[in-house]
């Protein structure tokens, strides 16, 4: 496979604590945007009707949405963390991401292979660039870590690569 872009990097708190809060976890928080004021709204409204069943229905499911808000993102994060505890034994080995013919990652003993057409879509943040190739899994990169080619260069091939294979 001839290499044409290289990522390396160690995962950082902050590249991971990024892609749940802004990629895993964005539903969470717009689907939370939505129904939170409203039950807070229908709370309010149950009470000046004094219907308290109701107002405690609404109470409770408001309570609901704001703890699964809070709780899920730091718990994704354990989670991920704890995986990669786990398969990799405790040890912090360095990502490695090739680009070729295909896209190649590995990291330890964990290798995986993809193919460009496979990259449903491409978040660009601040710590972070990911190609998704699941709704919940995704191939996280280092901007400042490519050992061959360029960032800019790079996104400017993912993008071709994106269009010509689909």
């Amino acid at each position: 496979m001839n290499i044409l872009f290289e990522n390396r990097y160690y995962t950082a708190d902050k590249m991971l604590s990024e892609f749940v809060h802004k990629v895993l976890c964005k539903r969470i928080y717009s689907m939370g945007a939505v129904f939170a004021p409203t039950a807070f709204i229908m709370t309010g409204i149950a009470m000046v009707k004094q219907d308290y069943i109701l107002a405690a229905v609404f109470g409770v499911c408001l309570s609901i949405l704001i703890i699964t808000i809070l709780i899920t993102p730091p718990l994704t994060i354990r989670q991920l963390k704890e995986s990669n505890k786990r398969m990799f034994n405790g040890k912090d080995y360095e990502a490695i991401i090739q680009f070729g013919d295909n896209i190649k990652i590995s990291q330890g003993t964990f290798s995986l292979t993809i193919d460009y057409n496979q990259i449903l879509k491409i978040h660009e943040l601040k710590h972070t660039y990911v190609l998704m190739f699941s709704k919940s899994s995704g191939i996280i990169l280092d901007p400042a870590g490519f050992t061959i080619g360029d960032f800019n260069a790079f996104k400017e091939f993912i993008k071709y690569n994106l269009n010509t294979d689909k």
